[in-house]
């Protein structure tokens, strides 16, 4: 992992919003703000390997140049690249770059921390062993995530507004497809870079 730049001069208590960016939206804005509560940087973090997924275009540089112009209105936001995309994986490459961070948070809505709690890990630390070096934020999806009881001392609910919950990056690019309204769910300032992308 690299850090590309760090927010609030580099906090002992950092959140890790990681995701595929494709594009950012203002669900991502909203949910980077809700973290604030429990760490004064966020750190914005594109994956060099996401476990789920592939690249496609816009590839990796144009990603990482929204997540930049992003931050750079906005002095608690950080920006890291580079890794693997799971959890344990993402919190360990940071703490190999800033070893002083007493504090860290991974971001994720519930369909994320669902994925997390059940994915095959083969012989690595399962969720459990996992969560003891970081703790999980995790916001609704159109329904609140309810972590088993072995969990919930490592799991902290974000409050997302509604209007935030089920909006993803997947209905931003089919809006700009179908020729539909769609201004309003991209963050403003990358919103003509978005569309140029997409269309």
């Amino acid at each position: 992992m690299e850090l590309l730049r760090r927010g609030a001069g580099g906090a002992r208590r950092v959140a890790l919003l990681a995701g595929a960016w494709n594009p950012p939206t203002r669900a991502h804005v909203a949910l980077a703000e809700a973290a604030r509560e429990f760490a004064p940087e966020v750190l914005l973090t594109l994956p060099g390997v996401l476990p789920h997924k592939e690249f496609e275009e816009p590839n990796f540089d144009t990603r990482l140049a929204w997540l930049l112009k992003l931050a750079a209105g906005r002095e608690w936001l950080g920006v890291a690249a580079g890794g693997s995309g799971l959890f344990v994986e993402l919190a360990r490459g940071l703490r190999a770059v800033d070893p002083s961070v007493e504090q860290l948070f991974i971001v994720c809505g519930s369909d994320a921390a669902e994925r997390f709690l059940n994915w095959d890990y083969a012989d690595g630390a399962g969720p459990e062993e996992q969560l003891r070096e970081f703790t999980l934020l995790v916001a609704p999806r159109g329904a609140p995530f309810v972590p088993p009881e072995w969990l919930r001392a490592a799991v902290r609910p974000l409050d997302l507004a509604e209007e935030w919950q089920t909006l993803s990056s997947t209905e931003l690019r089919q809006r700009i497809k179908r020729g539909e309204a769609w201004a309003h769910l991209a963050p403003e300032e990358i919103a003509a870079e978005i569309e140029r992308a997409y269309r």
